[in-house]
């Protein structure tokens, strides 16, 4: 995501990307307070699986 992008841009594409990880047993999360800012976790236990600093590379990640 760019600088550009407005939140409402943003949180449309995080609500995608939101639904692609609960289907892909994830849960996508906001890490403000970490240089990676997004991470994906096992949905069943919690753990991390992937970080990333930003939607599109989360993105990137789902469709391996």
């Amino acid at each position: 995501m760019t600088a550009e992008q407005s939140r409402p841009e943003i949180s449309a594409a995080f609500d995608v990307l939101a639904e692609r990880a609960r289907n892909s047993g994830y849960q996508l999360i906001r890490e403000p307070h970490t240089p990676a800012g997004w991470a994906l976790l096992d949905a069943a236990d919690g753990e991390y699986l992937h970080t990333a600093s930003s939607l599109t590379e989360i993105a990137r990640y789902l469709d391996e």
